[in-house]
């Protein structure tokens, strides 16, 4: 079996698993195990949550986007037994974060010279002709 195969039947096998949930949502009765746990799967945080970030990301999927899809079955079911509809918490929308801008400014000078300065010699010391040059000057 070729890498390929296998990651598709990965994406078969999770993807049965979301479409068992759906069935569970569908048939079972609101309040049973089963019922309770494939809820908890699309909209609950925590274990819940991290499963589904790995399906999701199985499936090529943001794991909002599969949360989402489960509310709407969720909210289906619900609908159709005359019941009234959970209320979602939707995130609230917010100012988007504003990051501290980080600028490079030099700082204090720490190399501090002390004594006398260097002054150029009249003549270099490692000149080949420096006779010469000292004898013209």
């Amino acid at each position: 079996m070729s890498a390929g195969d296998t990651q598709h039947a990965y994406r078969v096998l999770w993807a049965q698993v979301v479409m068992q949930a759906k069935a569970d949502l569908e048939n079972e009765p609101i309040g049973s195990i089963l019922y309770n746990q494939a809820a908890a799967f699309f909209v609950s945080r925590g274990d819940w949550a991290e499963s589904r970030l790995m399906i999701a990301d199985c499936l090529n999927m943001h794991p909002d986007d599969l949360s989402r899809v489960g509310q709407q079955w969720i909210n289906d079911r619900r609908r159709r037994e005359g019941l009234e509809l959970e209320q979602n918490e939707a995130p609230k929308k917010s100012d988007p974060l504003v990051l501290p801008r980080l600028v490079a400014v030099p700082g204090p000078s720490t190399h501090v010279r002390r004594g006398r300065t260097r002054t150029p010699r009249a003549v270099n010391p490692f000149n080949p002709f420096r006779e010469k040059v000292a004898a013209a000057v």
